[in-house]
């Protein structure tokens, strides 16, 4: 196997683990709404972003167990990969279909995979064509975007600096959004709210929430992953999970300081909204700052298959209007999180390409060589074909 078919296997098993890990985060959600217990956003929001890390890195997980395996560090027992089970499912009589179709069905990913990296012609061109142009695309919207921030924040006015942490006024920005270089952060505040100290001092707690949060860094991440996934639905579903509740986990956490008052947030939020409608309609396209590497106080733009801002700003207030939110101790959601960390590392580890021979493997072929003699053998006392 060369390393391209390699790095693409590890490619198609990242979109396989992403589209599990969404489903049992999706069925987690579910079973405590079922329930009726409502966890607190702010944990909802450490728990998507830790399942998110152990998927990302499910590939160099599963390549250190099956080198422990390999030095007999750990036992091996049983079988967990699902094509091996499969075929020790066959071997039982579980699946009753002739042997040479069901290595052929086994076979199918690899060869797949051999067409498409090697640009055969047909199937195997025509995605591998798709992938790569899906590829340029998003990336080169990345790089459009990243020139774009940076030209919002060089046209900024500087006006307080604290370490790392800058503060700037700008006279485009449709809303307040926060931002990180390499090694600075940046709050970026429209000019106009000079003249609303109380507005002021909610968005800039909220900013500030951010980035104690780390919603920065997780945005650029999600945002320079997105050229690889970008043909996952799952990939869209996620981010769009990580997008809400990072915005409910920060009003969550703002409001529930005692000096701010709920209903005072909500109208900023309303007037934040309203400021920025304004804005969006009257700057021009090119003055508009690109979404990469910005997590905004609220969002004003449409976007293709999502909910509209005023929808977004109508979970957000009723969602600060909701109380009883469960806030256990870290340690008991830990505890909680463990079983969802060993499924999706079970399933990251199921789906890897088996090895080329084992036991149940050479009987499947000794079946289907057998197969083949019986239909090129007569059977007795039949005259042989000439």
């Amino acid at each position: 196997m060369t390393l391209l078919n390699q790095v693409f296997d590890i490619y198609v098993d990242l979109n396989i683990t992403l589209a599990l890990t969404a489903i049992i985060w999706l069925a987690a959600k579910l079973a405590l709404n079922r329930f009726g217990r409502k966890l607190a956003f702010n944990y909802q929001l450490a728990i998507l972003n830790g399942l998110f890390a152990v998927m990302v890195l499910s590939p160099l997980a599963v390549a250190v167990y099956q080198h422990m395996q390999v030095a007999k560090v750990v036992p091996v027992a049983g079988t967990l990969n699902l094509a091996d089970y499969a075929v020790s499912q066959y071997l039982r009589g579980g699946i009753a279909i002739p042997a040479e179709d069901f290595q052929s069905l086994l076979g199918l990913r690899s060869r797949v995979t051999e067409s498409i990296v090697s640009f055969a012609p047909g199937v195997g061109m025509a995605i591998g064509a798709f992938l790569l142009a899906g590829f340029a695309f998003f990336a080169a919207r990345l790089g459009l975007n990243v020139v774009r921030l940076k030209r919002m924040l060089s046209g900024c006015h500087s006006w307080r600096r604290s370490g790392r942490l800058h503060l700037l006024l700008s006279d485009h920005a449709l809303v307040p959004f926060s931002a990180r270089g390499l090694t600075r952060h940046y709050v970026v505040i429209p000019s106009e709210l000079l003249a609303k100290p109380d507005d002021l001092k909610f968005v800039l707690k909220h900013e500030f929430q951010h980035l104690r949060q780390g919603d920065v860094s997780w945005e650029i991440g999600l945002e320079f992953l997105r050229p690889f996934f970008f043909w996952n639905p799952f990939f869209y579903l996620w981010k769009s999970e990580v997008e809400r509740l990072r915005e409910l986990a920060c009003d969550q956490k703002v409001t529930d300081a005692g000096d701010v008052d709920l209903r005072s947030y909500c109208m900023c939020l309303l007037r934040a909204a309203q400021a920025g409608l304004r804005r969006r309609e009257n700057l021009a396209a090119k003055d508009k700052v690109g979404n990469v590497a910005a997590v905004a106080l609220i969002e004003v733009q449409d976007r293709f298959l999502r909910r509209s801002p005023a929808q977004k700003l109508r979970r957000r207030v009723e969602a600060l209007l909701e109380k009883d939110r469960m806030q256990p101790h870290w340690s008991f959601v830990c505890l909680a999180v463990l079983p969802m960390v060993a499924i999706v590392f079970l399933s990251a580890l199921s789906i890897q390409k088996p090895a080329d021979w084992s036991q149940d493997r050479i009987m499947l072929s000794t079946i289907i060589n057998l197969d083949r003699m019986d239909r090129s053998t007569p059977s007795f006392g039949q005259r042989p074909l000439r």
